[in-house]
């Protein structure tokens, strides 16, 4: 009997042990959060790229075409990074006298830019003056038409026949990356050169020549809405000089 009931409590203690431990395992996998690339945690504390409202940024689900033109737009229209790539230096007269003339002729075409935007603004607002003729398939009210219409008017990014409520792939985003980055002529003509229909090869080719080629990893792939913070924040940091 004496036996029976040590072995009883030798089992009891094993089967507190195993438990304990498992729990804990458990309970650390929980807690365990991945950290945020600090790339994209860059665009998160420039509050470019914003939470769902739930709370949650869902990193891992595929990004839609709207979605990317939105993150695109707010790096093209952050204020703050204009005024960075257009700070004076603090030493030398030659350099001041460029960066002055530099200002001063991109001052003069911005202007020029200004009244055609506000001419197409005009065209804009009177084919789509009505609610039914809304393009693109959404409302005026729909938390993607200003950016969409300003990558549109201003950008170029896209055309009429533009779907945002479409799952993006990596190639188109490349694509647009590369747009917005200014570099849409070059792979259009790219494309047509080497008789790629597809693009992959001219988006390589272009991606190469400026410096993009770690962005070509995504090509070919669903974009997850991570790998589109990532993309932006590669536009981000070409826009300031910052890129390696």
């Amino acid at each position: 009997m004496r036996t029976c009931a040590r072995c009883g409590i030798v089992l009891l203690v094993v089967f507190v042990l195993v438990v304990g431990c498992t729990g804990g395992v458990r309970v650390q996998a929980a807690e365990t959060i991945a950290p945020v690339d600090a790339r994209v945690q860059t665009l998160l504390d420039l509050h470019l790229v914003l939470g769902n409202p739930d709370g949650e940024l869902h990193l891992d689900r595929q990004v839609t075409n709207g979605e990317f033109v939105v993150l695109l737009e707010r790096v093209l229209q952050h204020p703050q990074l204009t005024l960075q790539r257009l700070a004076a230096p603090s030493t030398g007269d030659e350099a001041n006298s460029w960066i002055r003339a530099y200002a001063w002729t991109r001052g003069a075409w911005s202007r020029v830019l200004e009244v055609r935007k506000g001419i197409r603004d005009v065209w804009f607002g009177l084919r789509y003056r009505r609610a039914e003729g809304s393009p693109w398939g959404i409302g005026r009210d729909n938390w993607l038409f200003t950016s969409l219409r300003d990558a549109y008017l201003d950008d170029g990014l896209i055309d009429l026949s533009f779907q945002p409520m479409q799952l993006m792939s990596g190639s188109e985003g490349i694509n647009m990356l590369l747009t917005a980055a200014g570099f849409g002529g070059e792979v259009a003509a790219m494309k047509i050169q080497m008789k790629d229909p597809v693009g992959d090869v001219a988006l390589r080719v272009v991606c190469r020549q400026h410096g993009f080629d770690n962005v070509m990893d995504y090509a070919g792939k669903p974009l997850t809405r991570e790998n589109a913070g990532l993309l932006a924040w590669r536009l981000l940091a070409e826009r300031t000089g910052s890129a390696n």
